[in-house]
């Protein structure tokens, strides 16, 4: 029995998908992060947004210095990046629980 040749690729080309790398947008998120003083130490996918126009969005966790006052308010100590193909913006400043 021969199986059509749309089924043969479908099953030949499925392990090549599944091995895809990451996005390519995390790079450009982590230097929108740097270009807006964030040494990125971690880089999460926050949402994802399908669709013909669709974006995702990364959650960037910065290494902030340790403030001199022990009393020192809590900043921001993250950000939201938007990243639409290899486009990437900052939404907003976040703060993190610990």
């Amino acid at each position: 029995m021969k199986l059509p040749f749309f089924i043969f690729a479908l099953i030949v080309a499925a392990p090549v998908l599944a091995a895809a790398p990451a996005r390519a947008d995390q790079p450009e998120a982590g230097e929108i992060a740097r270009n807006n003083n964030c040494q990125p130490s971690k880089i999460d996918v926050y949402q994802v947004i399908p669709g013909s126009m669709g974006s995702t969005i990364y959650q960037v966790t910065c290494n902030l210095p340790k403030a001199v006052e022990p009393n020192a308010p809590a900043g921001p100590n993250g950000l939201l990046i938007e990243c639409d193909q290899s486009l990437c913006a900052l939404l907003r400043p976040i703060t993190l629980k610990k």
